[in-house]
């Protein structure tokens, strides 16, 4: 707990605990059809669970990006840890290996057994966090219960990249 209390006093506090709950109070998009690819530089790669679509975090839609987090997530509850480490933003990349990050995640999250339910918590965005350059982030936190009954919060931070590219840059659960 005493992680989560430094982390929210880094971002604001009460601030981001008094931020409303993104399930319940953001507007969910419904295109008409299906968005046609802009002219420009292309996308990184976000790879999806089997039998979902590719979800791509847009720079200002808040629900995109908690979607795109799920998504993830689901990368990491399929024990799909070198995938999620491969659309990972550089920053991750640099500071633990492929290996390390697999082998460590695996350690980590083996004790929890299968994920029931998975609640967005809190979300935020920050132009500055400790230890990393400015930059645009989205902080997600995540309420998760597992199938032992063990529950666990997943914080998620995302950074924006070259070419307008989201990609997640820090992961833990606690």
């Amino acid at each position: 707990m005493r992680s989560l209390a430094v982390l929210l006093a880094l971002l604001g506090g009460p601030a981001l605990a008094q931020l409303p709950n993104p399930d319940t109070n953001l507007p969910v998009p419904r295109p008409a059809q299906p968005a046609k690819p802009a002219p420009g530089p292309q996308v990184a790669p976000n790879p999806s669970p089997p039998g979902e679509d590719r979800v791509q975090p847009t720079k200002g839609d808040d629900r995109d990006m908690i979607q795109a987090s799920e998504k993830w997530l689901k990368l990491i509850d399929m024990g799909e840890f070198g995938a999620a480490w491969d659309i990972s933003a550089p920053s991750l990349k640099s500071s633990v290996t492929r290996k390390a990050w697999v082998d460590g995640l695996a350690a980590a999250r083996k004790p929890f057994g299968e994920v029931r339910a998975r609640k967005t918590d809190k979300f935020a965005r920050s132009h500055k966090l400790p230890g990393l350059p400015e930059g645009d982030y989205a902080l997600l936190l995540f309420d998760t219960q597992f199938a032992n009954g063990k529950q666990a919060q997943e914080h998620l931070t995302w950074v924006l990249g070259k070419g307008d590219v989201w990609q997640v840059t820090g992961y833990f659960i606690k």
